[in-house]
């Protein structure tokens, strides 16, 4: 049998009461006096905790234009990194009287503006996006932008916007792994990732590019390895390495978890890492350190990224929001066997 959810009028007949003075009680913030004498407020509150009551926040949000509600919209819950950073802002905004919604897109653009619409319905005060970007159309979020959505962009921008982000310093920390491979003597390095229509990709393949010519080395068209940020596309990854000659002496993945695939390729192949192929990763997940080879890696610090998005959602939201900052967080070369 379904269940028929307790209302203000219910309490109100057990606690002999009008439904106005109800709802002015059990909305009453903690420590603010109303005028009501103190067995009548009891009185009710013991009515509601009675019948169960549990007040409907999206009934609330029609009266206050405020639910306690944030939609965060992220691509994956199988990348870790995605579930790594959801988990720190859950916390936060938790900490400060906020719920979250989660939706997942599965990297689908339409999928993404579906999840959107869908929690905009619900009437969340503001979102937390990971856009899918499976075009460089910033067209949905300039929509959000007309009409005064409060939002911030995870891990992924649009150039030439002005929507508040949170990203890291991808573009130094792959110089960072790159520089360190060639300080170990690594001269034919292969990058591996994508797809390229992620910015995060762009940046990472750039700067790629940009620290091998500035040590003197040029970049081989066939080095640079478009597949999927996944186990299996570090299988790929190194199924394409095996074919080229000369053979690269080192792979730069785009994702931990790519570089998982690829480590695993090699000892299936009987390839020694980093003897006979060195591999770096990048976000520096909680498993990376487990491999059987422990994973050289660019940390993406997780909690600092759930914080600083938290903060930059919920100062969205206040009557009187700054211009929208684009913050750029600092990454980590952390050095281990792989490499």
């Amino acid at each position: 049998m379904a269940h028929t959810p307790v209302t203000l009028d219910d309490i109100a007949r057990l606690s002999s009461v009008s439904k106005a003075t109800v709802s002015r009680i059990l909305s009453a913030k903690s420590g603010v006096p109303i005028p009501f004498a103190a067995d009548t407020q009891e009185r009710v509150r013991a009515a509601a905790q009675r019948l169960g009551y549990r007040p409907s926040r999206i009934a609330r949000g029609l009266i206050t234009s405020r639910t306690g509600i944030i939609g965060l919209v992220i691509p994956s819950i199988q990348d870790s990194f995605f579930p790594s950073v959801t988990s720190v802002i859950e916390e936060y905004l938790a900490s400060v009287g906020y719920s979250v919604l989660l939706a997942n897109t599965r990297g689908s653009a339409s999928t993404e503006k579906e999840k959107i619409d869908e929690l905009l319905s619900w009437r969340v005060d503001g979102l937390i996006i990971a856009p899918a970007q499976e075009s460089m159309d910033a067209g949905p979020y300039w929509d959000l932008w007309r009409q005064q959505v409060a939002f911030v962009l995870l891990d992924r921008t649009f150039p030439d916007t002005p929507f508040a982000s949170v990203t890291t310093d991808d573009a130094s920390g792959s110089s960072a792994a790159l520089e360190y491979l060639i300080r170990s003597g690594k001269t034919r390095i292969a990058c591996a990732g994508g797809p390229m229509i992620l910015s995060t990709c762009r940046v990472r393949r750039t700067a790629y590019q940009e620290t091998l010519i500035r040590h003197g080395i040029l970049p081989r068209s066939e080095y640079i390895i478009e597949t999927p940020s996944t186990l299996e596309g570090g299988r790929i990854a190194v199924e394409r390495i095996l074919s080229q000659d000369p053979r690269p002496d080192a792979l730069f993945c785009f994702s931990d978890l790519l570089a998982a695939g690829a480590m695993q390729a090699c000892l299936d192949h009987r390839l020694r890492v980093p003897q006979d192929l060195a591999i770096v990763g990048f976000a520096d997940l909680a498993y990376s350190s487990l491999l059987r080879v422990p994973l050289t890696t660019v940390r993406q610090p997780c909690d600092l990224i759930g914080h600083t998005i938290a903060r930059a959602l919920l100062e969205r939201l206040t009557e009187c929001p700054g211009p929208p900052e684009q913050h750029v967080l600092p990454v980590e070369l952390i050095v281990r066997e792989s490499a």
